[in-house]
């Protein structure tokens, strides 16, 4: 009967989601225009514009806590809930705004303050901001659950909220957070890394087998990126370079010669088919190849960034994606 009703609410909060409200569920966030931001020398040499730019995050979502933090709606039996990525993306649109001039300091600085009172310090000190709800993935995340992907933005907010404010809680709270970046998931209850078939991966779900979230994994290496950058810390430069190869060298692992997948796992089966993306993430993986591109000057990326871009042009490719999609989330969520 567990599972029986598992299955039931979630498929009323995915309707409701996806079909009968989601004008004001968290799909209204995450479903935006996407926008890179068109970084100079400074940007890449300081830290001031993220690669991905947020500015459309603001106003989408009108449900806060009494601070003013933003809380999505979930729907179903989860309901309001913080996701502590979109708290981090919102800020990173306040900011986008205040370094063009537009003011939103204070704004920016309310949701960075999520950082500073919503952490868990774990073994060895890692601060971990997480998940406090149940997630469907290909194994159920049950709560609290972490994520690179988290400890990534978060820290790219935290040293930008120390920059501005010069409050020195958000530094210390980058620092604890990065130590996450030091440890093996499946070895330590703070670690978010992988090192599966002689890579470092960094693990948006910390799932068996792992399943190396695209999306997820490059949004927290420009976390990692940004902690090098700030910090000048050599083992954040030598992890940015590990884990640029592991992009590079894996990117035809998310081809599908018409489409991406979602994430990747090394033992394709009948356990653990193919997830292709639906279209909103297939323009997103285009954005982060622009991003890669602009980071590295690795022309790989360049042209994965036309390849997958070229795919969208295609009406009946863009089909054949959604109907898989669609199949996917029926059969195996």
């Amino acid at each position: 009967m567990g599972k029986v009703s598992n299955r039931l609410n979630y498929y009323k909060r995915i309707f409701n989601a996806y079909i009968f409200k989601k004008n004001s569920s968290n799909l209204s966030f995450w479903h935006t225009p996407l926008k890179v931001n068109k970084l100079t020398d400074a940007d890449r040499q300081t830290l001031r514009a993220y690669p991905q730019n947020f500015e459309d995050k603001i106003g989408q979502i009108h449900t806060t806590d009494d601070c003013g933090v933003i809380m999505l709606d979930y729907r179903g039996n989860l309901g309001l809930q913080y996701n502590p990525n979109a708290i981090a993306q919102l800020a990173l649109g306040y900011y986008d705004k205040f370094i063009s001039g537009k003011g939103c300091s204070k704004e920016f600085l309310t949701q960075a303050a999520y950082f500073l009172n919503h952490g868990r310090l774990v073994k060895d000190g890692v601060l971990l901001w997480e998940y406090k709800f149940p997630f469907e993935m290909r194994n159920q995340l049950t709560s609290p659950w972490r994520s690179a992907l988290a400890q990534g933005q978060g820290i790219s907010v935290c040293l930008r909220a120390y920059k501005l404010s010069n409050d020195d809680r958000y530094l210390d709270a980058a620092i604890k957070a990065f130590k996450s970046f030091s440890y093996l998931a499946n070895e330590h209850p703070g670690g978010v890394l992988d090192d599966s078939d002689g890579y470092t991966w960094l693990e948006e779900y910390i799932v068996s087998p792992p399943n190396h979230v695209l999306n997820g994994f490059i949004w927290a290496l420009y976390g990692v990126r940004d902690y090098a950058v700030f910090m000048n810390d050599k083992y954040a430069w030598s992890l940015w370079d590990d884990c640029v190869k592991t992009l590079s060298e894996n990117l035809c692992n998310y081809d599908l010669s018409f489409w991406t997948t979602y994430d990747f796992i090394s033992d394709r089966s009948k356990n653990h088919p193919v997830m292709p993306v639906s279209e909103y993430y297939q323009r997103l993986h285009v954005i982060q190849m622009d991003g890669c591109y602009q980071l590295t000057g690795l022309d790989k990326f360049k042209e994965y960034r036309d390849t997958w871009n070229g795919y969208l042009d295609n009406y009946f490719y863009r089909k054949v994606a959604y109907v898989w999609k669609i199949y996917f989330k029926l059969r195996y969520f």
